[in-house]
């Protein structure tokens, strides 16, 4: 096991049998969501280290997956555990010079982080040309799950990067503007939503 990159890819790497089991259901009900739809190209933005990238190429071998990401540490990361994949650094912004349309836009655990995710969201409908998978932490499960873990404590489990939280209907509210849904459920403690975009 590599030292984390970030507070993200320590939870991945985390032994922690719970959350290992919490993050593998997720990564399955992923799987089965977009797995109703056919693509070839993937954008995932804010990818992180590659952790869900992994997963779905290798449930959907030879799709061109294209990830972005702030971090320079995590696109190492991504391109370590995705070789045949295309990772650059970047932040949603970019999508503005991006005039590609892919078959599935992913954005997993990131709107979370923004303080204009309405924007962000705006940006993935442009770019998507068929489904858009979008998941958030799911309030307030998300912040308790923390405290019951002893995590964030200061801040009452809240993740101090998390500027945003949304229930489950919340959250289907803010993403119809620009997304028709075809399926949104809550999985503790995540929001799993996947549309079309409008």
């Amino acid at each position: 096991m590599t030292a984390p990159v970030s507070s993200n890819d320590a939870k991945y790497q985390s032994g922690n049998p719970i959350l290992r089991r919490l993050i593998a259901r997720f990564q399955r009900r992923a799987v089965e969501l977009v797995g109703r739809h056919r693509f070839t190209s993937v954008l995932d933005v804010g990818c992180g280290e590659g952790h869900l990238a992994r997963v779905l190429l290798d449930r959907f071998p030879g799709v061109a997956y294209t990830g972005l990401d702030p971090s320079s540490a995590a696109i190492e990361a991504a391109k370590a555990r995705c070789p045949a994949a295309s990772f650059r650094v970047a932040g949603v912004e970019a999508l503005d010079a991006d005039p590609a349309r892919y078959e599935l836009v992913v954005c997993s655990e990131v709107l979370e982080h923004l303080s204009d995710p309405t924007q962000a969201m705006a940006r993935l409908q442009a770019r998507c040309s068929g489904a858009a998978l979008l998941t958030v932490p799911w309030e307030p499960w998300f912040q308790l799950a923390n405290l019951a873990r002893g995590k964030y404590l200061r801040g009452l489990g809240n993740h101090p990067e998390h500027v945003q939280h949304w229930s489950l209907d919340g959250f289907r509210e803010a993403a119809s503007p620009y997304f028709r849904e075809e399926r949104a459920e809550a999985l503790f403690p995540w929001i799993l939503y996947v549309g079309a975009p409008r």
